[in-house]
């Protein structure tokens, strides 16, 4: 009777493992935008709104797209701009001890400057528009870079560099086919959070004399008490944020691999 209980749990055929990773995924798919959804909900109940409300409302597809290409543009270049700089100046500082202690405290000091007050240095310096919004999210994200690049350059294993230098590699040689192949996730996951700052300093920052962009037509609702229309955008903001984070992960799973 035994035998013929163990003869038959040996029929049983184990679940596969892919099989079991999908059911996971799916679970953890379905709890993210269940959460998503309960956050946006919450938002909604806290300013006393009528989901009613929500099927009419006083914009366009056209207009969201416009608006929100505006500021997706603006924080892509800019943090592709701030990351390029930060990787180059910081593996200078790296590679000299004497310009790295003469130039962090003002580095520092820069950096824990809020992005609101440099809103009427950018005003006098070059007025309304394009501008100032680029110099305000370039100071904001170019500084902790700088120093966070400066950082995962130093902590590269120093046989990897005296390695590199006895097979007669020079500097630019150094920096490319080491420091960068060598510091590429970091590199790429500081980038993932220079782009998430400037997404959510962008709202603010959009708002020095622009007609385009999330930041200027949220103010814009803020006035006219348009609230729907506020959370609209501000869940849209937050659902393209959590794409291109998304996005930006899967990139340094890949160079990880």
């Amino acid at each position: 009777m035994k035998d013929s209980k163990i003869n038959d749990l040996s029929l049983i055929e184990p679940r596969p493992i892919s099989q079991k990773l999908n059911y996971h995924n799916i679970f953890i798919i379905i709890g993210s935008i269940t959460l998503i959804l309960l956050i946006i909900y919450l938002l909604i109940m806290s300013m006393g709104l009528d989901f009613s409300n929500f099927l009419s409302y006083n914009i366009t597809i056209h207009t969201l797209l416009m608006d929100l290409s505006y500021s997706f543009v603006r924080v892509t270049f800019i943090s592709l701009l701030a990351w390029v700089a930060a990787i180059i100046f910081g593996a200078i500082l790296k590679n000299n001890n004497y310009l790295r202690l003469l130039t962090n405290p003002a580095i520092n000091l820069i950096r824990h400057i809020s992005p609101f007050a440099w809103f009427p240095f950018a005003i006098i310096w070059f007025g309304l528009g394009e501008y100032p919004i680029a110099f305000v999210l370039l100071v904001t994200l170019f500084f902790p870079a700088l120093l966070a690049a400066r950082e995962i350059f130093s902590d590269i294993p120093q046989e990897y560099i005296d390695e590199a230098t006895v097979c007669g590699a020079n500097m630019l040689q150094l920096f490319f086919y080491v420091e960068l192949r060598l510091t590429i996730v970091q590199l790429i996951n500081l980038f993932r959070i220079l782009w998430g700052l400037g997404w959510t300093a962008v709202i603010a920052v959009e708002m020095l004399g622009t007609a385009q962009g999330l930041g200027y037509i949220l103010l814009d609702f803020r006035y006219l008490l348009f609230y729907e229309e506020m959370i609209l955008y501000i869940a849209i903001m937050g659902i393209v944020g959590v794409l291109i984070d998304h996005g930006l992960a899967r990139i340094t799973v890949f160079y990880k691999n």
